[in-house]
């Protein structure tokens, strides 16, 4: 697992890097000052929001890219993963709009990484003792987080949707912007939506209580088998980024010791320590006073998110206390695991970027190779380089986030223009195209919005 979160971090921080003038400089989408003003916490930290110059954030990138790197192949590797959860925090509050559900699990299972121990295997030192199996407050606290993802999902899912009329599947298909072309496929098929809407239901369940319930772990591979199940059916099906792969990563650390015992065996790998001593570590004081402390926290961690996830529920009544939030929030143990839920998002659209030439002429700088048009392209997941740009693009239609668009519109214009000495524009208008899903493969008329306007004489 440490292994496959390793790489995950990896190609996490290369798809950030393709937008790293875009997402995490001053020259871009959400400068710091608007950052702090709108969406920040006195709690939160981050190295990469300290200053918004261009070289600082490279500087990041690389030094988070090398520690993850000696992650992977096992050097110092608790020293390590509390690195790298540094680096993912900051990363992920610089800029919140581009987050997804699977950024806060992989948050989280970096942190819960710090206390197991994924340092046993595939490392440069090998430890004292080896182990398949190991039960701790951390491997606890990490099974439960695992669990929670899709059992929280399913107690959020209290639409007709996902019950009585069981059409949530067709309205998440229905989204074009997310759809792929396996989804297109099985996308007329009434039927067989209604049946991967209950079949989704219940695996988020159901597999969570196998897991965690005291059946044999034989059985366990059930609700494993189940859950990657459901993440291979979303891979093939929606556009959502990193998501499913972070899910899968995340079952290897839930596998029955004897499933890497037969691994080992059948690709003939010895992972046995020639150095190994037996020692006993709790003999001393020092470690069991460090142990306790640690214990101690980690059922902190534990409490915690299980309270927060619980009072996300309309019919629990507690909360947690103002200043425990602000803990969690220094730790960033926020989370939200529902996902299309209660209902599915119906609102659906496109975005038109209209550019106005010397010439008073119209340009898609989109599709500058093609006259403005207002229909809708075709993928529309081609219109996003990457899932950030699409959960930006997202978040940018929301009537709450309307503080943000002018910086996009700006940063656009004026990649425009250092892009195209030749054809440069003078104003841009940028238009939502939203098209609201219906009952029977229906819309409503799209509604042609104009979400932001900038010149210009607005680009500093």
């Amino acid at each position: 697992m440490r292994i496959g979160i390793s790489f995950v971090l990896i190609l996490d921080l290369l798809i950030r890097s393709l937008s790293i003038k875009a997402f995490f400089t001053d020259e871009g989408v959400l400068p710091i000052s608007i950052l702090k003003q709108y969406h920040w916490n006195d709690f939160y930290f981050s190295f990469h929001a300290m200053h918004g110059d261009l070289w600082l954030q490279i500087s990041l990138f690389i030094l988070n890219g090398f520690a993850i790197c000696l992650l992977l192949v096992g050097y110092r590797t608790r020293l390590l993963t509390f690195i790298c959860w540094i680096f993912l925090v900051s990363l992920q509050n610089r800029n919140p709009f581009i987050q997804q559900s699977g950024d806060d699990l992989l948050r989280l299972v970096l942190l819960f990484g710090i206390f197991l121990p994924w340092g046993e295997r595939y490392v440069i030192k090998p430890p004292v003792s080896l182990s398949n199996n190991h039960l701790s407050f951390s491997s606890i606290g990490y099974l439960l987080l695992v669990c929670s993802v899709y059992f929280f999902s399913a107690l959020h899912k209290t639409s007709p949707e996902w019950h009585s009329e069981g059409t949530a599947i067709y309205y998440a298909l229905s989204l074009d912007q997310i759809r792929l072309p396996i989804g297109t496929l099985i996308y007329p098929h009434l039927l067989l939506l209604k049946s991967l809407t209950f079949t989704v239901y219940y695996i988020e369940l159901i597999a969570p209580l196998i897991l965690i319930l005291p059946f044999p772990k034989k059985f366990k591979l059930i609700g494993i088998a189940l859950i990657a199940i459901l993440h291979i059916g979303i891979s093939v099906t929606l556009y959502v980024g990193l998501f499913f792969v972070i899910g899968l990563v995340s079952l290897i650390g839930l596998m029955p010791g004897f499933t890497l015992n037969w691994i080992e065996q059948r690709l003939k790998i010895n992972v046995s320590s020639k150095n190994a001593v037996n020692t006993t570590h709790s003999t001393y004081f020092i470690f069991d006073l460090i142990h306790f402390f640690k214990n101690t926290f980690i059922s902190f961690i534990i409490s915690y998110c299980l309270i927060l996830n619980l009072s996300s529920l309309k019919w629990f009544r507690y909360g947690l206390h103002s200043k425990v939030l602000a803990f969690g929030s220094a730790l960033r143990l926020e989370q939200n695991w529902g996902m299309f839920s209660p209902y599915i998002l119906k609102d659906d659209g496109y975005y038109v970027y209209s550019g106005l030439n010397t010439n008073n002429e119209q340009i898609d700088i989109k599709h500058p190779s093609k006259a403005i048009s207002f229909s809708k392209p075709k993928p529309l997941i081609s219109e996003f380089e990457s899932d950030r740009w699409r959960k930006y693009s997202e978040n940018y239609a929301f009537k709450n986030n309307n503080y943000m668009r002018p910086f996009y519109c700006n940063y656009l214009l004026k990649k425009w223009n250092l892009e195209h000495p030749s054809q440069k524009i003078s104003e841009l208008t940028i238009y939502f195209m939203k098209e609201i899903s219906l009952p029977d493969y229906k819309t409503k008329p799209i509604e042609k919005n104009v979400v932001c306007n900038c010149n210009t004489m607005d680009v500093k």
